[in-house]
């Protein structure tokens, strides 16, 4: 088949979807829904391809064979283990077997959780106490004064952050005075810097959206342009 025409149908197809899925703007429709269906189909088939090829081959099959054939027991042995705990997930469907697809499920949150705890302490908590105690590291970058400022905001408004987010108490004694102040001050300024980091977020989102709708606008336009002859 002639390249160009490949090319044009596929630019076609694209144009047709795209169009498909800009008429949610009118309300929801059959034509959406067709467009949404073959995207998660298109991606799950992708992502089932990849997967086989990226982890089920070449990680799980092949080193077992080549295991079985050097006769490394040790090895065969765990990913035998590793196979056979993938395959009682399949058994999770049906309500005579699904327990057996428990053994596998309670390994991958088991693993999973200390795996995001030690992630969360070792790559999150530690360096960002790190980095809002270092206020060296912002006078080296912005300046003296202006490092300073930096650090020291940072340093309140992390601190306001965490203390917004309290468990209540009695409100009984001077201590406990003291403390629903704290929580009603320097947490209502650690509410403001959520507010601040949130609306950033967002801002950050809806431009990157912004610029993703600008794109297929544009693709559409050229599209129209090249079938048009324009």
């Amino acid at each position: 088949m002639d390249t160009s025409l490949v090319d044009l149908t596929g630019t076609l197809v694209a144009a047709i979807l795209t169009l498909f899925v800009f008429s949610y703007l009118l309300g929801d429709n059959v034509l959406y829904r067709l467009a949404e269906h073959l995207f998660v189909g298109a991606t799950v088939g992708y992502i089932t391809v990849v997967v086989f090829h990226t982890v089920i081959s070449s990680k799980l099959l092949i080193p077992l064979v080549e295991a079985l054939n050097k006769g490394d027991s040790g090895r065969a042995l765990l990913l035998g283990f590793s196979l056979l705990m993938g395959l009682l997930l399949l058994t999770k469907p049906s309500k005579s077997l699904s327990w057996l697809g428990n053994l596998s499920v309670a390994l991958l949150i088991g693993v999973g959780a200390a795996l995001a705890i030690g992630g969360a302490i070792l790559g999150t908590l530690l360096p960002q106490a790190d980095a809002t105690t270092n206020v060296s590291h912002y006078v080296t970058r912005y300046g003296e004064t202006l490092g300073i400022i930096s650090g020291v905001l940072v340093l309140i408004g992390t601190i306001g952050v965490l203390i917004h987010f309290h468990f209540g108490s009695a409100k009984e004694g001077p201590i406990a005075r003291v403390r629903a102040g704290l929580v009603k001050t320097w947490g209502g300024l650690g509410r403001w810097f959520i507010l601040i980091a949130f609306a950033a977020l967002l801002a950050t989102t809806f431009m990157s959206r912004l610029s993703f709708l600008a794109g297929r606008i544009q693709f559409l336009v050229d599209s129209a342009r090249g079938y048009l002859g324009g």
